[in-house]
């Protein structure tokens, strides 16, 4: 029998067990959910990283080696499906990636006959076969449950890595967990109030003392520290007294600055095992531009290989794609492109003739122009062959010859 948020709510400063969970009480189980929250916000942030770089880039469709923007490139930049922009599909499919080590995806169609892509809630693992093609089976889309056995060719399959590395971080998680609980601990023991009292031989001597403190510690004492004003009744034969602030270490000397830092530790090598640079994560000015560099080499530009490996495999085949037709994720999209800060290469773009003023213009996310001489390819005149430079020095050099 499951338990509702209300009842961990309510229950959760009680010591009791919780009904239906054996002999687990509620304040354990509160630990357990604080732990799941820092533990998968960690994971979430990293994803979301990856999802919103991916969903920057431009999947770009080629036939016969030139650019076309037809109904596949639709489905990948604009609307898979009538239900998710291309952003939010992205989202879904790198979240299952990265959460269950695999993704499908799964081609239906629209009432109107439209084709569409999902991703797939669930599915049950194929039998594996060198010389066979999988069949997948118990696919599950939102509260639509197909029948229908998919097979290979049907289906778009992606896997993250060889090994789901999942569990192996959340058991480095749960130890960090243990020591970010102490740290907590302490710093709450470090910060609050303590107080010792002194007791009289004679009230020890009474048969009723263990009682009797132990109901004015529950009536008197802890309400006492629990309000904000209170008063605290002295009694013959006991005696008050605080702890001096050094008796464990001096309070000023305990901060946050502990527990931020296993934070920050968690979040570390979480960014780490989904191979993105810490500062990126943290918003680090320092080494951003190399820390960038290094993250597109080994994480984007793989996942995007993948991506595009398996649409072009399965979407286009063998001889589309050796015909020049097939789909290309473009990753240069995803760093942010400043014009005026980047006139000077600009120019030297167009200038050298390796790209036309359209490439230049959709590389920046500018609108094409629509004339012949934005597709054309321009050289500057102090770009040349260098047999070419020659001539022109020598024919200039003869040409002041003659005039003089």
């Amino acid at each position: 029998m499951g338990i509702s948020i209300r009842d961990w709510i309510v229950s959760k400063l009680s010591p009791a067990p919780i009904k239906g969970c054996g002999d687990i009480t509620c304040t354990e189980l509160w630990e357990a959910v604080q732990e799941y929250r820092l533990r998968e916000l960690a994971f979430h942030v990293c994803v979301n990283t990856i999802a919103n770089a991916v969903g920057k880039c431009e999947f770009k469709t080629f036939r016969n080696g030139q650019p076309i923007r037809e109904n596949e490139y639709y489905l990948w930049n604009v609307e898979p499906n009538i239900n998710q922009n291309s952003t939010a599909f992205l989202h879904k499919l790198i979240y299952k990636l990265y959460s269950d080590n695999e993704a499908l995806v799964i081609a239906t169609k629209h009432r109107s006959g439209a084709e569409m892509l999902v991703v797939a809630d669930s599915f049950e693992s194929p039998q594996v076969y060198p010389a066979k093609m999988n069949e997948y089976k118990g696919v599950v889309v939102g509260e639509v449950s197909y029948q229908k056995t998919f097979r290979e060719n049907e289906v778009l399959h992606f896997r993250l890595n060889a090994v789901n590395v999942k569990p192996v971080l959340e058991a480095m998680t749960q130890s960090f967990n243990s020591m970010l609980a102490l740290a907590i601990k302490n710093y709450s023991w470090g910060s609050g109030k303590h107080m010792k009292v002194h007791i009289n031989q004679t009230e020890q001597q009474d048969p009723e003392f263990a009682q009797k403190f132990r109901e004015m510690i529950n009536d008197q004492i802890k309400p006492f520290f629990d309000s904000d004003s209170a008063l605290l009744p002295e009694f013959d034969g006991y005696d008050y007294s605080e702890f001096p602030a050094n008796a464990t270490g001096t309070a000023a000397s305990r901060t946050t600055r502990d527990i931020r830092s296993l934070a920050d530790d968690i979040f570390d090598f979480t960014a780490r095992a989904f191979q993105i640079p810490p500062v990126l994560l943290f918003g680090d000015v320092a080494g951003t531009q190399d820390a960038m560099t290094r993250w597109l080499t080994t994480c984007i530009d793989p996942l995007c290989d993948q991506i595009q490996e398996e649409i072009n495999r399965k979407r286009y085949g063998k001889d589309l794609y050796l015909r020049g037709n097939y789909v290309l994720v473009d990753t240069s999209t995803i760093i942010h492109f400043d014009m005026f800060q980047n006139a000077s290469n600009v120019e030297k773009l167009i200038g050298s003739g390796a790209f036309s003023i359209n490439d230049v213009l959709a590389a920046a996310n500018q609108p094409r122009i629509n004339e012949p001489w934005a597709n054309a390819h321009w050289l500057t005149l102090n770009i040349s062959p260098i047999d070419q430079a020659a001539r022109t020095v020598e024919s200039s050099t003869e040409g002041g010859a003659r005039s003089g």
